[in-house]
């Protein structure tokens, strides 16, 4: 009894080691980042139309 306790307990501490930095690289200082793709439509030297797309991030 005391040792199939002490194997779950164990099992338990070895899960949650794995998973602890797995959750933390989600997040940025506390916060999850908002990240949205614009297009812009700019004019070259030519008069071309020149379409960049932007991430902008918060």
């Amino acid at each position: 009894m005391r040792g199939t306790t002490f194997a779950m307990a164990l099992a338990m501490t070895i899960a949650l080691a794995f998973t602890a930095p797995v959750q933390a690289a989600n997040y940025s200082y506390g916060g999850q980042q908002n990240c949205v793709v614009k297009t812009v439509k700019t004019y070259g030297a030519y008069g071309r139309v020149v379409i960049k797309k932007m991430r902008i991030c918060k």
